[in-house]
């Protein structure tokens, strides 16, 4: 059988042949912890902080702001984890269109007495004013993703961290931690985390063509106190031993695609655009405007989800009915889609397309003829 043409990179994107040749290259030098106090301690201690200070000028952020952690879900379960600390239950606020890693957070804040409000956003996106109505005096923690991992959309974080911090001064000042699931948007689209505003940000290498099982957070807040204790790496908020290869593989990955960024977004932008002018007949779910290219959904309509992916499998291509992080996939994103208000048919019918630098326009153009023959093949 021939290899899969692969349109799944929003689960996961190959590892960079430069990510890789690093990760080969530390993990067979550097066999020092960088905890250890012995010259090949210290060697690997440095090339530590040599690959945070690089990270952290990639991101315009200062270096004691990042902690290394084993990707995205690890970076959101430090912050969510955290208010479990807190002596007296409050009030948390998230969008429905989170990832499973936040999403999932309802039943333990529940257990524990929280009260949750949960954002709808119609057409995919978020409303300030939305966000303005549902907090209050007790509110702790508003978390609200950059890119939504199942359409692309772009949500205005700039804008909802503005209605916080308003809401902060005319109740008096007391702070509100503004968290932003950020790992569908590092070096695919242009932002700027201080611009933000946002307190953290959390970031998977996975999906910039880095390795596995190794990822960031980006974290202002000194209030935020892990709930995982062992030593005293990452400053204690991520203990246990870094692993110094993969984080290297990262930081060349993150330089690679940060450098690149313009260039790839245009390439990809252009094999959205095919994609979306060849299956123009079918509802396009993912936005046409504020929407990060790299992912198109659609509707196929006269078939579910999961029987139009494993019949474009079967015709040699790879792609999603919704988040790898889910053993039910195909549900988390129909009740993401729910809260953008699409039609059930619809949401039942929804296909990821997600894409990268190694994607062509040759391979699309195939996709679309798969699609387009399955279609009418199914009336």
């Amino acid at each position: 059988m021939h290899t899969p043409l692969y349109f799944d990179n929003a689960a996961t994107t190959s590892i960079s042949q430069s990510a890789l040749a690093s990760y080969e290259e530390v993990a067979g030098r550097m066999i020092g912890n960088p905890s250890a106090l012995h010259p090949l301690g210290r060697d690997a201690h440095a090339l530590l902080e040599e690959s945070r200070t690089l990270a952290a000028g990639l991101l315009k952020v200062p270096a004691q702001h990042l902690t290394f952690t084993s990707g995205a879900t690890e970076a959101n379960a430090i912050v969510h984890n955290s208010l479990i600390w807190r002596s007296q239950p409050a009030h948390v606020v998230m969008s429905n269109i989170e990832h499973p890693s936040i999403k999932e957070y309802e039943r333990i804040y529940k257990h524990l007495g929280w009260t949750i409000s949960f954002l709808n956003a119609p057409n995919g996106f978020v409303q300030p004013q939305d966000l303005a109505k549902v907090l209050t005096k007790q509110t702790r923690l508003v978390s609200i993703m950059l890119v939504n991992n199942v359409v692309g959309s772009i949500q205005d974080v700039k804008a909802l961290v503005e209605v916080v911090r308003r809401f902060e001064r005319d109740q008096g000042g007391r702070k509100i931690h503004f968290h932003t699931d950020a790992t569908q948007a590092l070096g695919k689209i242009p932002f700027d985390l201080t611009e933000l505003g946002v307190d953290s940000a959390s970031f998977s290498a996975h999906k910039f063509h880095g390795p596995r099982g190794i990822g960031i957070l980006y974290n202002t807040d000194a209030s935020i106190e892990a709930l995982s204790r062992g030593g005293d790496q990452e400053a204690g908020l991520r203990p246990g031993t870094e692993n110094l290869a993969a984080i290297v593989s990262m930081t060349t990955a993150l330089k690679e695609a940060i450098q690149n960024l313009d260039e790839q977004y245009e390439q990809v932008k252009q094999i959205n655009a095919q994609l979306r002018d060849a299956l123009s007949f079918l509802p396009i779910l993912s936005p046409l405007h504020t929407c990060s290219p790299y992912i198109l959904t659609f509707a196929a309509m006269k078939l579910p989800s999961e029987v139009f992916t494993r019949m474009l499998y079967d015709r040699g291509f790879c792609v999603s009915s919704g988040s790898a992080c889910s053993n039910n996939a195909r549900h988390k994103g129909e009740s993401v889609l729910a809260a953008m208000q699409y039609q059930q048919k619809q949401r039942a019918s929804s296909i990821r397309l997600s894409f990268s630098k190694d994607t062509t326009q040759a391979e699309a153009d195939a996709l679309a003829k798969a699609i387009i023959s399955l279609y009418q093949e199914h009336p």
